[in-house]
């Protein structure tokens, strides 16, 4: 009476290129954020992870291979602590992460978006905001600091889907939540 038929359900899993500034304008938050950069590791596969301050490297397998300290430790010493280049740090992005980004990427940047008065890269993030799913930027810095002095949050901003202010254990774990309702 009937043919038995399986639906095959292709489940396509999203990506998530996660930036932190790791310069010296945010040294009071870095372990902050970097333990955001680990928490989401955690919980979400495909999580590929870069920190900057005046170069970007990839940090991925410091929070894959590494205790949470350890991988801290690492992503400091190797890339943190220097002077800002928010325009430098966003063009490499985007050129080792092109061929990567594409409708299922969610870009998260983390950082105060001050560039030292230099170029703030809003091309290259323009450029990625273009190809990926979405950008968000979360920034340790009160909004009531943004766009004050060096900071280039709103130029920065409009390439960006969703801007927050994130400092506290509350806030993180909303926007941990949040991110990965969204990307399941």
């Amino acid at each position: 009476l009937f043919d038995t038929i399986w639906k095959t359900i292709r489940v396509d899993r999203p990506k998530i290129i996660a930036v932190c500034d790791v310069s010296g304008s945010v040294a009071q938050v870095s372990r902050f954020l970097l333990m955001f950069l680990y928490s989401l590791g955690e919980i979400i596969p495909k999580v590929r992870s870069f920190a900057f301050s005046n170069q970007l490297g990839e940090v991925t397998n410091y929070f894959e291979e590494h205790k949470l300290e350890d991988a801290v430790n690492n992503t400091l010493h190797n890339w943190g602590m220097g002077s800002t280049d928010y325009g430098g740090a966003l063009s490499n992005l985007e050129r080792l992460t092109s061929s990567e980004i594409d409708r299922k990427t969610t870009i998260l940047i983390l950082g105060d978006a001050r560039s030292n008065y230099g170029d703030p890269g809003a091309s290259a993030l323009k450029g990625i905001h273009q190809k990926a799913k979405r950008v968000l930027w979360l920034n340790p810095e009160p909004p009531t600091f943004w766009n004050t002095g060096d900071s280039e949050m709103q130029k920065l901003g409009s390439y960006c889907d969703q801007v927050d202010h994130c400092r506290t254990l509350k806030q993180l774990e909303r926007i941990i939540s949040d991110i990965a309702r969204k990307t399941v």
